[in-house]
């Protein structure tokens, strides 16, 4: 995990909206805090076809990470740093379906978070989306033929954010730095956030510096 703290600070009007908007954000990071990460997987498996769902529950389920779906491939979990492929190949018209499910039925609803690669559903999962795209003055305007979809599970570590606390809460004037969280994919900058979101809106963050 690499971070980069960001110490200038900005306006106080700018940054006390700036934290009221952090705290608004809570319910869509942190809502999956409270349960058990069996109801998380149960509730991403739900987008899925009833075949599917049956070949994904053959697994341990707790400890899934991600769930990828490439048209004409094996279905294919992530469990830890393994990648399990299970004996099942996946087709377009399954993956138009699931598609449609994360859209909700409404895919143009979800055109601008589609051309941004990816869509978050419900718990604050991720679905990675992959196809053709259409490009609009050098921007991808939107995604077609979409040939693989990658569920990535949220999870939670409690108190993974403890040690960057001091550098990123600005104690002398009650407020939050500006700050950057840099790592490879998979390297835990949700995570991290999650916990530090969690802390903040609890108000507790002083806490856990004088402590």
């Amino acid at each position: 995990m690499y971070i980069t703290i960001g110490k200038n600070k900005i306006g106080s009007k700018i940054k006390w909206n700036a934290y009221n908007i952090l705290m608004n954000i809570i319910c869509i990071f942190c809502v999956q805090n409270y349960r058990k990460r069996e109801e998380m997987i149960n509730e991403v498996l739900e987008y899925f076809p009833k075949t599917i769902r049956e070949k994904i529950n053959d697994v341990n389920i707790d400890y899934i990470e991600e769930i990828r779906l490439r048209v004409q491939q094996n279905l294919s979990v992530k469990i830890g740093q393994e990648l399990k492929e299970i004996n099942y190949k996946i087709t377009s018209e399954e993956i138009e379906e699931i598609f449609e499910n994360i859209c909700e039925k409404s895919i143009y609803s979800y055109t601008r978070q589609i051309a941004e690669g990816f869509i978050t559903i419900k718990g604050g999962n991720r679905v990675g989306i992959t196809g053709s795209c259409v490009l609009e003055d050098g921007k991808i305007k939107i995604i077609n033929n979409i040939s693989s979809l990658n569920f990535r599970i949220a999870k939670q570590i409690k108190d993974v954010s403890i040690p960057i606390l001091k550098d990123v809460i600005d104690l002398p004037n009650n407020t939050i730095f500006n700050t950057m969280i840099v790592s490879p994919p998979g390297g835990g900058k949700t995570t991290i956030l999650r916990d530090l979101i969690r802390k903040l809106s609890n108000r507790n963050a002083r806490n856990w510096l004088y402590s």
